[in-house]
C-alpha cells in the first residue's frame, strides 16, 4: 500500500507539471482540495488510520465545460486506495519506509495547493483562509500534525507576494503566525513540539515584519506573553524564541529600539540570569550581533541598571564556565556601547 500511495503521489505530481494545467480557464473543485487540506492537517498519530477520508466519487481539476483542455486527477475512495490520505481501511504508510512515504505525500499535497494558488487567482482568498484556519488548528494544542511545516512554507511564499500593507496582514500576524508559539508540549527532555515546524515559522514571521516593521513592538510583546516560565522546565522551547527574538531584532526600526529595549529588559535579565547553563548563553549571545546589541541597548540609562545587576548575579559566579566568560565579554560590550551609562549603571549595583 505504501507503493501504491507513492505512485499516487508521483502521478498527481507529475500531472500538475503539465503544461496543460498552466492554462487559464481551469476549475478546480472544492473536493479536491479538501482532500489536499485534510492530508495536511492529518494528526501525525493518525497515518494509515484513514483520518483523512476521501470524498466519495472522484476527486478532479477538470477544465470548463466543453474544454479540450480538460483534464482530471482521480483518487479512489475504496479502502486501501491510493491518494493523500492513504488507505480509508488499510495500513496507510506503515513499514520501514513510512517516513519517506509521509514526507512524499505531504510534498505532493503541498504542491497541489501551490499550483492552485498560482494558476487560480480567484481561488486565492478562499485559499488564504483555509491555510489561516488549518495553522489555528494546529495551534491549538498537542503534537502539530506533520503537515504543519509545509503548510508555513507555503504561507511564506504567500506574504513574499503580498503588496501593500494592510489590516489584514496585521490580522495574520496575530491571530495566525504568533499563536503558533504557544505549544508547550515536548517530545522529549531536548525537543519542544516548536522545534516541529519553527524554522519556516520564523522565515514567515521575518518576511511579515521587514514589510511591516512598525508591527514589530507589537509582535514581540505577544511572544513575551507565551514565554516559557522557569518553574516549567522547558529550557529548549526558551533556546528556540531566543534565537527567534535575535532574527526578529534585525528588522527593528531606529524609532523603536528605544522601546523595544525596555520591553525586553526583563526578559534577558531572567535568561541571563537563568542556572540553566544552555539558556544563559543564548541570551548572551544575543550581544554578539551588532542588530540586536544595538536594540537591546538602545535606551542604556534604563535597561543598563537591569542588565548589570542580573549579569552580576549578587557577586556569586555562575557554575558553568563558559556563561562566566560571556558575562564578562557582554560587560565589556556594554561599556564601550556607553561608557557613561554603564558608569550609572554599576553606581546603582554598588552604590
Amino acid at each position: 500500500e505504501a507503493e501504491a500511495a507513492r505512485a499516487a503521489c508521483e502521478l498527481a505530481a507529475g500531472l500538475l507539471a503539465l503544461p496543460e494545467f498552466a492554462v487559464g480557464g481551469v476549475h478546480v473543485s472544492d473536493d479536491f482540495l479538501d482532500l489536499a487540506f485534510s492530508r495536511l492537517c492529518q494528526p501525525a498519530n493518525a497515518a494509515g488510520a484513514g483520518a483523512a477520508s476521501l470524498p466519495a466519487g472522484p476527486v478532479s481539476l477538470v477544465g470548463s465545460s466543453g474544454s479540450s483542455a480538460a483534464k482530471s486527477v482521480r483518487a479512489s475512495s475504496a479502502p486501501g486506495g491510493p491518494g493523500f490520505g492513504g488507505g480509508g481501511g488499510g495500513s496507510g504508510f506503515g513499514g520501514g519506509d513510512g517516513d519517506a512515504a509521509l514526507k512524499l505525500e505531504l510534498s505532493t499535497a503541498s504542491e497541489v495547493v501551490v499550483w492552485v494558488y498560482r494558476w487560480q487567482p480567484s481561488c486565492r482568498a478562499g485559499l488564504r483562509l483555509r491555510i489561516g484556519r488549518a495553522l489555528l488548528r494546529m495551534s491549538s494544542g498537542g503534537l502539530p500534525p506533520p503537515g504543519t511545516a509545509p503548510l508555513l512554507r507555503i504561507l511564506a511564499a504567500v506574504i513574499a507576494g503580498f503588496g501593500r500593507p494592510t489590516a489584514a496582514h496585521r490580522s495574520l500576524l496575530h491571530s495566525v503566525l504568533l499563536p503558533l508559539h504557544r505549544p508547550a508540549g515536548r517530545l522529549d527532555e531536548t525537543t519542544p513540539h516548536l522545534s516541529l515546524y519553527h524554522e519556516p515559522l520564523v522565515h514567515a514571521m521575518l518576511l511579515l515584519l521587514r514589510a511591516q516593521p512598525s508591527l514589530l513592538p507589537s509582535a514581540l510583546g505577544a511572544m513575551l506573553q507565551q514565554w516559557p516560565q522557569p518553574r516549567e522546565g522547558n529550557s529548549s522551547k526558551e533556546v528556540l524564541l531566543l534565537h527567534e527574538l535575535e532574527r526578529l531584532l534585525e528588522v527593528a526600526e531606529p524609532a523603536s529600539h528605544g522601546r523595544i529595549s525596555l520591553l525586553l529588559a526583563p526578559l534577558l535579565c531572567r535568561s541571563a540570569a537563568s542556572d540553566n547553563s544552555r539558556v544563559a548563553e543564548r541570551a548572551l549571545s544575543l550581544f554578539s550581533s551588532e542588530a540586536a546589541r544595538r536594540v537591546l541597548l538602545a535606551d542604556s540609562r534604563g535597561a543598563m541598571p537591569m542588565l548589570m545587576q542580573a549579569l552580576l548575579r549578587g557577586g556569586c559566579p555562575h557554575w558553568n564556565a563558559t556563561v562566566n566568560k560571556m558575562t564578562h565579554e557582554v560587560l565589556l560590550l556594554m561599556r564601550e556601547t556607553d561608557s557613561a551609562a554603564f558608569a550609572a549603571a554599576a553606581e546603582h549595583c554598588f552604590g
